[in-house]
């Protein structure tokens, strides 16, 4: 027997044992993180699959993985198929898999600290249906089974200092409370680990690539803070930014909320953001809670302008690395995913202020690359071969920023079919990077633009245009997004948004042009009405010329690229060598002259 089909054997016995007759478990830990400390890798224990994206559902008799259109390939290689069935989450929602699947008296269980309250009502409605119950858990069963489980993180916190945060703490929090305090609060409660970084001005080591001391926070009157978390976090002579910052043992947090709810205090969460468990144990302590809106999300999406100011900086940095990297890659005949990899990360962290890459380099090459978030192993490694595609999407974490960019190779001459797909793909990130629009406008309504010459041809992509980005957090940040599902949030000035259509014929290659932009105001046109916004391009480094088909490129997408070619190497030029710089000159002239 594999280890995944004895886990699966011993994980249906703790069910037994614990009184339901299957389980619902989705990849995430209370802090609705998508980066995992190992001690959460639930998902990837138990079944195989790494993404960062999965629920998984247990039956007596059968059980599923769900992932998003980023792993269609991935999870079928990662997963036992005589073991799990692998459902597109979008095609067959784990909600619908269950309805058809359960009967009258059975009863699902799922652990509250993993799930938002609108997942465990949908979840309900549909059990309901089938005289089937939904069962709160009081310890998770995969812990129970997990022999070997890794313990909980205790990397040592760090400051973030004012000067890069561009606001105080004290500051932030004394403008959000004032938000809240309209709506009958008279504090909040923050539960995702890049939201409590953001509010105190705080770092940490707890997750891979995204520098996060995980806990959980209450901001109450006078705006002050109860940081709860593993005091061993905390360095010796680490001063918090004021005064008003108290550290609290996270394992105690039951009864200081009965403290608090004995003082009578108020306080607002937004279930949305915040997992039922954390919303239960405030409310069996007797708090009195009020939902609404986090005010910490949209706050924090909204850069300052320090925050602006570093993100530039590292835009400079990064891209002369990226850009170093692929004048190397150009003059290799001999390299494979891994060495391409590796000698990325060493152009990075030539950086004093380099701190670790952002995500796992997505390093692929041929076939690989067609595989959304493919990430390169010693088994899956590939050689770099004539004639194929290379495509790497990478970032880095900077004292002051986090990057994130994508750019497709031509290794050797390209097929008149890659130029045609991958001219299509520049068309739809060029319409985007262009869009001038009203104020309110969502995510949304603009992710067509970037779709729509791939949809002329009968193609698409099966994942998000664009997500949101932190400033020295996380690589994938909210709320706002361009996507054609879960795109809602208003566009505002100061939001950084990545722009990332792709094209991915599988078993062959993937195609991939990824910037980042940030929202700035664009104002009234003459003779116009409405103000509008637009898009700067923050990101700097050189799309390969040599997979444009200029007769299928539009006249205004070829002066973008010409225009955009001239700004990176007006930039980026002069911080290079001799030899790369000539390089960035041919890579970066006139597609007319090409």
């Amino acid at each position: 027997m594999t280890p995944h089909a004895q886990r699966l054997v011993d994980l249906r016995l703790a069910l037994g044992q614990a009184g339901v007759d299957g389980f619902v478990l989705p990849r995430t830990d209370m802090y609705g993180s998508e980066y995992l400390p190992p001690g959460d890798e639930r998902v990837a224990w138990l079944t195989g699959f790494t993404g960062s994206a999965a629920r998984v559902a247990i039956l007596p008799d059968t059980a599923a993985v769900f992932t998003d259109g980023r792993y269609t390939l991935q999870v079928k290689d990662e997963v036992a198929q005589d073991l799990f069935e692998t459902r597109h989450i979008l095609d067959e929602p784990l909600a619908e898999w269950l309805a058809e699947r359960v009967h009258e008296g059975m009863r699902i269980g799922y652990d509250p600290q993993l799930h938002l309250k609108a997942d465990v009502e949908r979840l309900q409605k549909v059990l309901d249906r089938k005289g089937a119950t939904l069962v709160a858990l009081q310890t998770n069963p995969v812990d129970d089974v997990w022999l070997d489980r890794p313990s909980a993180p205790r990397a040592a916190m760090r400051a973030q200092p004012p000067a890069l945060a561009g606001e105080t703490s004290l500051a932030k929090r004394q403008r959000l409370l004032a938000q809240v305090e309209p709506k009958a609060a008279d504090g909040f409660f923050v539960s995702t680990g890049d939201g409590v970084a953001w509010l105190l001005n705080l770092r940490g080591a707890d997750i891979p690539f995204n520098p996060l001391c995980l806990g959980l926070c209450l901001v109450l009157p006078g705006a002050r803070a109860v940081f709860l978390t593993d005091p061993a976090k905390r360095p010796q002579g680490f001063a918090f930014e004021d005064d008003g910052i108290a550290l609290e043992p996270l394992d105690d947090r039951l009864a200081l909320y009965a403290e608090l709810a004995h003082e009578g205090a108020r306080i607002l969460v937004d279930p949305a953001v915040t997992h039922l468990g954390l919303i239960d144990e405030l409310t069996a302590a007797g708090l009195c809670v009020v939902e609404g809106t986090d005010p910490v999300g949209p706050a924090k999406a909204r850069k300052n302008k320090a925050e602006i100011a570093g993100a530039k900086r590292a835009q400079i940095v990064d891209g002369a690395a990226v850009t170093r990297f692929l004048a190397w890659l150009d003059r290799q005949t001999d390299v494979d995913e891994l060495t391409a990899a590796a000698a990325l990360e060493a152009e990075r962290a030539k950086d004093l202020d380099y701190a670790g890459p952002s995500f796992d380099t997505i390093s692929g090459a041929g076939p690989n690359g067609a595989i959304v978030h493919y990430r390169v192993s010693a088994h899956s490694n590939r050689k770099l071969e004539r004639g194929s595609l290379y495509l790497v999407d990478s970032g880095g974490q900077y004292k002051d920023a986090t990057t994130d960019i994508t750019r497709t190779v031509a290794i050797g001459e390209p097929t008149p079919e890659m130029r045609r797909r991958f001219t299509l793909v520049l068309e739809g990130h060029v319409a985007l990077a262009t869009a001038v629009f009203p104020k309110d406008t969502r995510g949304s309504q603009l992710d067509v633009l970037a779709r729509r010459p791939l949809w002329e041809a009968g193609l698409d992509f099966d994942h998000g245009t664009g997500h949101g980005i932190g400033a020295a957090l996380c690589v994938h940040e909210g709320p706002q997004r361009i996507a054609k599902r879960g795109g809602d949030v208003k566009l505002e000035p100061g939001m950084i948004v990545s722009n990332e259509p792709g094209n991915y014929p599988t078993g062959q290659f993937g195609i991939r042009t990824e910037n980042l932009m940030l929202v700035v105001e664009r104002g009234k046109p003459e003779g116009g009405d409405v103000d509008l916004l637009g898009f700067d391009i923050l990101t700097l480094a050189p799309i390969d010329r040599r997979l444009v088909e200029p007769t299928l490129l539009s006249p205004s997408a070829r002066t973008w690229l010409d225009t955009y070619h001239a700004r990176v190497r007006q930039v980026l030029g002069p911080l290079l060598d001799t030899a790369d710089r000539a390089w960035l000159e041919e890579a970066t002239a006139p597609l007319a002259a090409g």
